[in-house]
């Protein structure tokens, strides 16, 4: 039977379109490695789990980041123990600061590596994966002109996704108002919630609304047409409900909501959060004339209130933009790329 490593964690972005691929490889002997993170929860009692130490770089923090490459060399020894006792035919990396390691570890041992960038542009460990790995996925064409390892693929969906299905259970939506669909990212957004929480009751006047609001992070409890949800597994269920989308521009819900043709008004994180990939996500989808975008540093409840009722008025043209593109599944283009390898 042949083996595959796969690795990526920090967020869903980086773990859920490992999951897709991995329900599509059932002959191949499947292995993780990752951190102890979000990846760890999901995956711990599904697959071979195996745990590296691993430290994200922290922006403007030069004494926490003192610590990296300690870390980075325990995390490479360990990994590289793992790939030898494991032995894998090809690893596929889905990017963040916890694949790093194991890239390293298998270039040193000469095996295969695949990766995954979901952003516009490349994030800091895919930037260097880059130089070590045979052939490097992207979702974004702008990307390939960096290197000639750079493949467009598209996005890595779950075969669900490809489903029309809708499970409406549990959820209280009137027939004749619109459905808002509301989601910060696997963590859910404070920022977001604290701005939706006080013009709910305007909103449900007219619209219906599912709000994932994230991990514990419930307040206000679901009643007549308002839906609050932690996290879920049927989010192709939501996205088939929804008429247009609030949220983050991280790479996976905004790649989701562009393949399901849905609207969205996004709130990218801002710089000082992140490296700058939400905002030029949101860039490109808003050029495309799919989006409208809101600076989280400028949001209050006033503006998200508005925004959402001139959104409202300008679906049918949003919509229409949406037929001039092709949103294609990248799943079985990635695997052909591993059966290849």
């Amino acid at each position: 039977m042949k083996k595959i490593v796969f690795t990526g964690g920090g967020t869903l972005g980086h773990v859920m379109p490992n999951t897709y691929l991995m329900e599509e490889l059932k002959d191949y002997e499947v292995a993780y490695i990752a951190g102890d993170g979000i990846e760890k929860e999901l995956l711990e009692n599904k697959v071979d789990y195996h745990t590296i130490p691993v430290v994200k770089l922290v922006r403007g923090r030069f004494f926490v980041n003192l610590k990296i490459p300690f870390v980075l060399i325990s995390a490479i020894r360990k990994s590289k123990k793992i790939l030898k006792e494991f032995k894998p035919d090809v690893i596929f990396s889905k990017g963040g600061y916890v694949s790093l390691p194991v890239c390293l570890a298998a270039r040193k041992l000469r095996i295969p590596i695949i990766a995954h960038e979901s952003d516009y542009s490349f994030g800091l460990a895919n930037k260097i994966i880059l130089k070590l790995c045979d052939v490097m996925c992207v979702n974004f064409k702008n990307l390939e002109s960096v290197n000639k390892k750079v493949n467009y693929t598209g996005p890595i969906f779950s075969r669900q996704f490809e489903s029309k299905k809708i499970n409406k259970t549990n959820l209280n939506l009137y027939p004749n108002k619109k459905n808002i669909l509301i989601v910060g990212g696997s963590l859910g957004s404070k920022i977001i919630n604290d701005n939706i929480y006080p013009i709910l009751k305007d909103l449900l006047k007219e619209f219906n609304i599912i709000h994932i609001v994230g991990k514990g992070n419930i307040k206000i409890k679901s009643y007549d047409n308002y839906n609050a949800i932690e996290l879920t597994k049927d989010m192709n269920s939501l996205y088939n409900l929804a008429d247009f989308v609030i949220g983050r521009s991280g790479a996976g819900v905004s790649a989701e909501c562009f393949y399901k043709r849905l609207p969205m008004i996004l709130i990218p994180l801002e710089n000082k959060s992140s490296r700058g990939d939400q905002l030029q996500n949101a860039k490109y989808y808003k050029n495309l004339g799919i989006a409208s975008i809101l600076r989280e540093h400028e949001l209050t409840p006033t503006k998200l209130f508005n925004e959402i009722k001139i959104f409202k008025n300008c679906l049918e043209n949003y919509l229409k933009n949406y037929q001039k593109f092709n949103t294609a599944n990248g799943l079985d283009t990635v695997l052909k790329i591993i059966k290849k390898y």
